[in-house]
């Protein structure tokens, strides 16, 4: 299991390759000011999902109809916009990505997608006690040894000791 000491680490280099895990009461849309760092990439699935939202495609479509009905998207649409952004991105830059996956099924393809460009994930942060549902891929990646759990906290802000 990674230390919460290594956070810091991880934060300070531009190869680190990091999700943020996240219950419904924290998605804002926006990446927390603690997570600004030398990291390349912060990437916040909620923007990518509303700026996709807007556009004319089918996706887009799929997303305003899960916003209209007050549902969540489906995880084949999550996953479509998702996988775009990843393939796009250049494998020797870093990544913090916020709010994925979702779940189980999102974290196993995101796994295979890391596997198919040669990369691996460094560690998976978890804010512990936050408002809402402990997210489904929290054992996955805790059995995986990569859950970094944060203690609670009221908003996900932290300071460098």
């Amino acid at each position: 299991m990674v230390a919460i000491s290594d956070l810091f680490s991880l934060l300070g280099s531009s190869k680190s390759k990091l999700l943020i895990l996240q219950t419904g009461a924290e998605c804002s849309g926006s990446v927390p000011e603690f997570t600004r760092s030398l990291i390349s990439e912060h990437v916040s699935t909620e923007a990518l999902l509303s700026v996709e939202s807007q556009r004319q495609t089918s996706l887009g479509a799929a997303l305003r109809r899960a916003v209209k009905s007050r549902c969540v998207p489906a995880d084949e649409t999550v996953l479509a916009v998702l996988r775009r952004w990843y393939f796009a991105r250049r494998t020797e830059r870093g990544f913090l990505l916020w709010g994925f996956p979702r779940n189980v099924m999102q974290a196993i393809v995101f796994d295979e997608w890391l596997e198919t460009r040669g990369e691996s994930l460094d560690a998976c942060v978890w804010f512990a006690g936050a408002a809402g549902a402990v997210p489904e891929a929290v054992d996955y990646y805790r059995s995986r040894g990569l859950l970094l759990q944060m203690p609670e906290v009221a908003s996900p802000v932290l300071s460098k000791p």
